[in-house]
């Protein structure tokens, strides 16, 4: 009969206890890309599809970003279909674990990717108008504010229609921003007898905020202005809520990338006109298709986009924004990659360090079940320390790394304190040279 003899079971029984796996980290290596959909795909906006091949990434969308990411080694990639002038992102992203990368296609531009507030424009035309033939009503997101020609109380649901056009306006504005019910949801201001009513918060969402006029009777008192079907408008820009990847966009706005620069894990990309964000998508695919993480400083890369003077090039770097640089001896090479003004590995190996850190400290507690003691906090503290020592600094990822377990006032809950160097890379060599005899 197959199995350990009844003896050595009976003599000396074992109860073995399996360590944990460490956790997976292959999301890290993975990207999405954000395009429009291609003819006949629009029902499937905000939905996340993994690709496999570019065949199935153009049965999604047009845009061909893509391929860069395949040409540069990656064997897959997400494809999230996004609408024109809409990259609130917040709801497809919400539930998203399976990539730490998002990368914006050329399918979009600066002002897709600005944040913009909704809003209208209510002008008081004539004041006596708003309680002449009866008592009218401004109604915002369904809080109704009624007109009154007497004094208002703040943070009541009125406003006051006396003395002139700019008084009254003045009147609606200050009343829309003490009301409870509106001030988290809109903000008013006021120039003589206009009032700019915008969206709190920006993105689409503002789009939603009905913005009414209800007149009583006989003449309007005024009129509401730059509203789409009664609603603010205008609201957009990249928004993606508690998603917390790195972010790549890319442009030939040196402003816009320069805003985009120093956004928290952000890489704002230059790419010529022509080019798109081809260069991007491929520097990407780079990083990510390696076999550990390196800056890729001075990589060959695909397509010129137009940097071939040293200001340009100083320009970029002085700004960090990441770019290929043109060389008539060597090509087209990448000539910075940054994240919010990092080294592009930052991000990655912050992340990697943070889940590496929780599945070592899970399975040695799950593997050893320690006793709440300062011996076994000072135990788990050492197992950590060696643990990343040999995953991070021994393999040149990062130059230090310090591991912390103490007990505090509480029977389950120890505190840890870790520490890491922030990568960094060398892309550039500032030299003097110095003639001797």
């Amino acid at each position: 009969m197959a199995g350990r003899d009844l003896l050595l079971d009976y003599a000396f029984p074992i109860e073995a206890i399996e360590a944990l796996a460490e956790p997976s980290t292959a999301y890290l290596n993975r990207v999405c890309v954000v395009a429009k959909p291609k003819t006949g795909q629009e029902a499937n906006v905000g939905t996340i599809f993994q690709c496999l091949t570019m065949v199935e990434v153009l049965a999604r969308t047009n845009n061909t970003n893509a391929q860069q990411l395949f040409n540069a080694g990656l064997n897959q990639c997400y494809v999230l279909l996004a609408n024109d002038n809409d990259l609130d992102l917040v709801n497809s992203l919400a539930t998203s674990n399976t990539f730490f990368t998002l990368l914006i296609s050329d399918d979009f531009d600066k002002d897709d990717i600005i944040a913009n507030q909704a809003q209208g424009v209510f002008t008081v035309s004539d004041y006596t108008h708003f309680t002449q033939s009866g008592i009218d009503t401004i109604t915002i997101n369904g809080v109704v504010l009624t007109a009154q020609d007497g004094a208002v109380v703040a943070g009541q649901p009125t406003f006051r229609a006396a003395t002139s056009n700019n008084a009254t306006a003045s009147s609606i504005a200050s009343q829309i921003n003490a009301l409870s019910t509106l001030n988290n949801v809109v903000i008013a201001t006021v120039v003589d007898n206009v009032i700019t009513v915008k969206a709190k918060n920006s993105g689409s969402s503002g789009n939603l905020i009905t913005a009414i006029y209800t007149n009583a009777g006989g003449t309007a008192g005024g009129a509401w202005s730059g509203l789409v079907s009664g609603k603010l408008a205008g609201g957009d820009g990249l928004f993606v809520g508690t998603w917390n990847g790195v972010i790549g966009v890319s442009s030939d706005n040196l402003a816009f990338l320069e805003a985009q620069a120093v956004i928290t894990k952000r890489t704002a990309f230059f790419g010529s006109t022509t080019n798109g964000a081809k260069s991007m998508f491929y520097a990407f695919g780079k990083l990510l298709a390696g076999a550990t993480w390196r800056n890729q400083q001075y990589v060959e890369m695909p397509v010129n986009d137009g940097i071939d003077t040293i200001a340009e090039a100083m320009n970029l770097y002085d700004s960090k924004i990441s770019f290929v640089l043109n060389s008539i001896q060597y090509g087209n090479r990448l000539a910075l990659f940054t994240n919010n003004r990092k080294a592009i590995v930052a991000p990655y190996l912050s992340e990697l360090f943070q889940v590496m850190m929780q599945g070592w400290g899970v399975g040695y507690i799950a593997l050893n079940q320690p006793a709440y003691t300062i011996l076994q906090a000072s135990l788990l503290e050492d197992y950590l320390a060696g643990e990343a020592d040999k995953t991070f600094v021994q393999t040149n990822l990062i130059e230090n790394i310090s591991v912390q377990i103490t007990l505090v006032e509480n029977n389950f809950t120890a505190s840890g304190n870790l520490q890491i160097a922030e990568p960094k890379a060398l892309w550039r060599v500032n030299s003097l040279l110095t003639e001797t005899a």
